[in-house]
């Protein structure tokens, strides 16, 4: 039997870089990050990665979405929200915004078992906003943690977000996204 030798379209492993390539989930991300399109500033940790197939928000993770990720983004005030459908007014006050988005959690169909740890004032970026700690249970029976941070300022509501497995994950990230935190800025000036 003649053996016939294999040849490839000479063009393949150029389009499979770019295929593969284009199509990457996660790109290294360590530092300042100036994320114009939410008029905010954080600086990242190294060792990070972003999830560039998340829309709507700056996502970053260590090991995997599922296992946790830090968020930010923000939504206009007139916006209505995923699950209550109910819109924030552009006059509340922090705790009335924190009971929003709270309100607005509580009533996604994923989020079983959802608990309150924590409710109180917090600032973000030198604005006046809220601290919220919550957990719930997913469909498979993982007790997931997190923590939300937000405030509104003009005519949109900001949200820097830390979510992880409870179990582990959780606090071994934790001072990570306080980190982030502290670096959280605004690029425009207060309205």
């Amino acid at each position: 039997m003649k053996r016939q030798a294999y040849r490839a379209a000479p063009w393949l492993p150029l389009a499979l870089v770019l295929i593969l390539g284009g199509c990457a989930p996660y790109t290294a991300v360590s530092g300042k990050q100036m994320l114009t399109e939410y008029d905010v500033e954080v600086t990242t940790p190294s060792g990070w990665y972003r999830a560039d197939l998340v829309g709507g928000v700056f996502a970053i993770t260590r090991d995997g979405l599922t296992l946790q990720f830090i968020l930010v983004g923000r939504v206009p005030v007139d916006e209505a929200l995923k699950f209550t459908k109910r819109k924030f007014d552009d006059k509340l006050p922090p705790a009335e915004v924190a009971e929003v988005e709270l309100d607005n959690q509580r009533s996604n169909p994923a989020m079983l078992n959802f608990v309150v740890e924590e409710n109180v004032p917090a600032t973000l970026g030198g604005r006046s906003g809220f601290r919220l700690v919550y957990t719930w249970n997913t469909d498979d029976g993982l007790r997931r943690k997190r923590v939300h941070y937000g405030f509104r300022d003009g005519k949109y509501v900001y949200r820097l977000i830390y979510q992880a497995a409870a179990r582990y994950y959780f606090e071994r990230d934790l001072t990570t996204f306080e980190t982030v935190r502290e670096s959280f800025r605004v690029l425009s000036k207060p309205s």
